[in-house]
């Protein structure tokens, strides 16, 4: 679904997400809560994130011997050529609903935080794990929250200048994002595809997403 915030994004449309947002953004669900309710909502984010890599046509015959004509994934057919890396600290609670669906992915980290001593909290990267060769897979780019974008397009930029990913095989999955986090990765990263579960207000002063849910991270890790 293209709109003007970015020309490749999906919103995942679930009437779920409306019991499951409600939880995860109460300031007094605890943290057991927290992660039971998000991983709901992100198994459903990994499902779609997974529906958007390359397929290829394989027809079945079902108990009543009739033929359907489906499609496999190439998580499916060849989990090799699939790189899940996660964002750390926070992807990594995304990665885990993603192994869940696909044991044998692949799996890369990118360690990168933003600077919060500063009014721009600009992104700061400070290691890289991926496999090898890389260059030739698909990837699923994993983080929770896309605030200011500035995260996501560090990672983005390894990944295609530095590692020779190509733009269109990157699929960038988080949970909640805003408007100007969207249209900052548009503007460098048009041809990536990014799936959303929510997009919330704005951002606002202090750079956090309006109305929000809070350190995604800490709420998950239990380190508030």
């Amino acid at each position: 679904m293209a709109t003007s915030l970015h020309p490749n994004l999906t919103v995942v449309k679930s009437r779920a997400f409306d019991t499951l947002f409600t939880k995860i953004r109460d300031v007094e669900t605890n943290s057991g809560d927290f992660v039971h309710y998000s991983k709901r909502a992100m198994r459903l984010l990994a499902e779609e994130a997974a529906a958007h890599l390359p397929t290829s046509p394989q027809a079945v015959t079902t108990p009543t011997n009739a033929i359907y004509n489906g499609h496999l994934s190439i998580l499916d057919t060849n989990p090799d050529g699939v790189c899940a890396v996660s964002i750390v600290r926070a992807g990594d609670s995304l990665l885990e609903c993603v192994r869940e669906i696909a044991p044998s992915v692949r799996v890369g980290k990118m360690w990168i935080q933003r600077n919060e001593s500063s009014a721009d909290k600009e992104a700061v990267h400070s290691c890289t794990k991926l496999p090898k060769g890389v260059k030739d897979m698909h990837v699923l780019l994993l983080d929770p929250m896309l605030a200011t974008g500035g995260s996501a397009c560090a990672a983005l930029s390894t990944l295609i200048k530095e590692y020779d990913v190509a733009e269109e095989n990157i699929v960038f999955a988080n949970v909640i994002s805003c408007p100007e986090g969207l249209e900052f990765v548009a503007q460098h990263y048009p041809r990536i595809k990014i799936v959303t579960c929510w997009i919330d207000d704005c951002l606002n002063e202090d750079k956090y997403i309006m109305p929000g849910l809070g350190d995604y991270g800490d709420r998950f890790f239990n380190t508030v």
